[in-house]
């Protein structure tokens, strides 16, 4: 079976609830929002791609627990293929905690990776890269990651890599690896030893030759090219919630690699995307269209 991307890392199912203000420890508090949705980096990327009509499919493991029936639900229900799935009867996806500031819309996220199965080398079905048109990883399932990215750039097959945090050598691997590296400034500051984007785009860009972007939230994403830095300004909108709105910028710019849109282009159609995922609470509540996307930058004042 063909597809247009093929995604592996952290599988995640996520509880997301907004506290009130004010709570006594101990004692009953009604809410105004709890959910329950996947979540993670890989795993939200993947549905924001499925909803802009990839053909994407999700590897990893997954187990007989309520929380991988859930990641996998949560999946499907975004259009994600669970055919690569592998199986162990112990493996429980991560799972998180969201707290969504209600006056901010900022996400404070608590986690565990007990009971989780990360992809390895010796995992990798060779078959799963034969016919896909683009690779997609985070920075977690990281052996078997970079087992990835190597098979993908063996046969040629670009690559989206986005990159949080972890072993600064390992992830200094991943960078030299990939073709294209989103990451947030956080991250970059972290594997460049330097503080404003364009130092760190420009140590980056010394060590790899993939297009390296780096995002910064509400202050916008920035990347390097050879006639110098390109700064995507973010789309102001009323934002409810931020979780997932990283993943979704990943998302939409390997959208909008594989139409083919111009490095300018994809940041702009990402930004735009990932301010619409913001006006909803839950990072896979809702994605937008391409269309919707193309209206809303049209649009914008």
């Amino acid at each position: 079976m063909s597809f247009d991307v093929i995604v592996s890392g952290l599988n995640v199912v996520d509880l997301l609830v907004t506290l009130p203000e004010k709570y006594t420890h101990g004692s009953k508090h009604e809410v105004d929002n709890i959910m329950i949705q996947g979540g993670a980096p890989a795993g939200n990327g993947a549905c924001g791609m499925a909803s802009l009509g990839l053909k994407t499919a999700y590897v990893g493991f997954l187990g007989d627990n309520a929380q991988s029936d859930i990641a996998r639900s949560e999946l499907e229900r975004c259009g994600v293929d669970t055919s690569l799935f592998l199986h162990d009867s112990a493996a429980i996806p991560a799972t998180a905690l969201v707290e969504v500031d209600p006056k901010t819309a900022e996400r404070t996220v608590f986690y565990t990776t007990q009971g989780y199965r990360a992809l390895t080398p010796a995992d990798i079905d060779p078959q799963w890269l034969a016919e896909t048109r683009l690779l997609y990883v985070d920075g977690y399932d990281v052996k078997g990651n970079i087992a990835l990215l190597k098979q993908a750039k063996q046969r040629g097959i670009p690559s989206v890599i986005d990159i949080e945090a972890g072993d600064h050598t390992q992830l200094t691997t991943m960078l030299k690896l990939g073709e294209h590296v989103i990451l947030p400034l956080e991250a970059a500051q972290f594997l460049a030893q330097k503080e404003s984007p364009e130092a760190c785009l420009r140590n980056l860009s010394a060590i790899t030759e993939a297009q390296v972007v780096i995002t910064d939230g509400a202050n916008g994403s920035w990347a390097a090219t050879p006639s110098g830095i390109v700064h995507q300004a973010c789309f102001e909108v009323a934002v409810v919630d931020t979780t997932g709105c990283g993943d979704a910028y990943h998302a939409a710019y390997a959208f909008g690699l594989l139409e083919g849109y111009d490095l300018v282009k994809r940041m702009q159609f990402a930004a735009a995307f990932a301010a619409i995922v913001a006006t909803h609470f839950g990072g896979r509540t809702s994605f937008p269209s391409a269309q919707d996307v193309e209206k809303f930058i049209q649009n914008y004042k």
